[in-house]
């Protein structure tokens, strides 16, 4: 009896020990699994170099230059701040939380070998994240997707999804605009024409009016009201205020349909047509305008160097009408409908 009692004893040791183990591990496997942490330790300002490879085996590498992002394989197009914001932000400033250890369960999470692999690098070329990226979560729009670092297993929810950074383009995440919005310009506030046998517009100047009925006194302020005045072969006008701004936002937003060698083109400017720009800073960029083919005009900004191609229709609109200033436009007009707003 003494014998048996001691086996007994012992098979209930066993068993709470056991109990008491599973307990701990649970315990450890839920805080591991509902943990929020970093992908991993890397400030943003080390990464210099950026890698990427869509599911279709295309592959594209953007480079910081400066204060800007690049992409050096097309005559170093700039790449949407936005964007390239976003993809770091949501790669190493997101949290994440661990959604699965097991490699069987990666084909659920939309992990593959076809998967789009993102890749972040020092100034060395050295990796400092390289990561497959899964399906959204809980689908491909979702604001978060599932993500598994190279080398390892675990499968992360990211509480944000780097899908949502790139665009349809190829290669995707450029800056189209000829103005790129990396170099942080303001507002332009003057356009001189320079080049242009027999254009009848010499400056176009933004002003300020005269106050609205609202800043009258007694009145709550409101904004500063501007007038567009221009300068004509035949005299001063002012301009409709509508219609002056309807075509300085079009220079803003104006964008390229192709970039260019510069050294390759730069006997297509030797007869150049010149606008040049002036922002509230005070700062002057040159727009020059040179030759043209069937369908395309070619154009050069003196800002950056490079050497850009967009359609005849726009390149039309570049050196606007006497009438096209003084009266107002028809709506919607050829300037928004050549180059719509576009948030991002």
């Amino acid at each position: 009896m003494t014998r048996l009692l001691a086996v007994l004893a012992g098979v209930f040791v066993v068993v709470f020990l056991a109990e008491d183990y599973l307990g701990d591990r649970q315990a450890a496997q839920r805080q591991l699994y509902g943990s929020l942490r970093p992908l991993v330790q890397v400030r943003t300002d080390d990464v210099v170099q950026i890698g990427v490879r869509a599911a279709n085996g295309r592959t594209w590498r953007y480079a910081r230059v400066d204060s800007s992002w690049r992409y050096p394989d097309y005559y170093d197009a700039f790449v949407l701040p936005q964007r390239i914001e976003h993809l770091l932000k949501s790669l190493l400033l997101t949290p994440a939380s661990i959604v699965s250890i097991e490699a069987g369960d990666l084909v659920h999470y939309g992990l593959t070998p076809n998967s789009p692999v993102l890749e972040l690098l020092d100034k060395e070329g050295t990796p400092l994240l390289s990561a497959r990226l899964g399906r959204g979560a809980p689908d491909v729009r979702a604001g978060e997707a599932y993500i598994q670092l190279a080398h390892f297993d675990t499968i992360y929810q990211l509480h944000a999804n780097p899908a949502h950074a790139f665009d349809t383009a190829d290669p995707p995440m450029l800056d189209r605009r000829i103005r790129a919005r990396a170099l942080a310009q303001k507002a332009i506030v003057q356009i001189r024409f320079a080049g242009a046998q027999d254009y009848p517009v010499r400056v176009l100047q933004r002003e300020f009016g005269a106050p609205a009925a609202a800043d009258m006194p007694g009145a709550p302020p409101s904004g500063p009201t501007y007038v567009w005045n221009g300068l004509f072969a035949d005299g001063e006008r002012e301009c409709v205020v509508g219609s002056a701004f309807a075509y300085v936002g079009f220079l803003d937003r104006l964008s390229w349909d192709a970039l260019h060698s510069p050294t390759e083109t730069e006997a297509s400017f030797r007869a150049a047509r010149r606008l040049y720009l002036e922002d509230e800073d005070g700062r002057i960029d040159t727009l020059e305008v040179g030759a043209a083919t069937a369908e395309s005009q070619l154009l050069r900004y003196r800002t950056t160097g490079q050497a850009f191609s967009i359609s005849r229709a726009k390149a039309e609109l570049l050196f606007p009408t006497t009438q096209a200033l003084l009266d107002t436009l028809p709506q919607p007009n050829a300037y928004d409908q050549s180059e719509p707003y576009t948030p991002f």
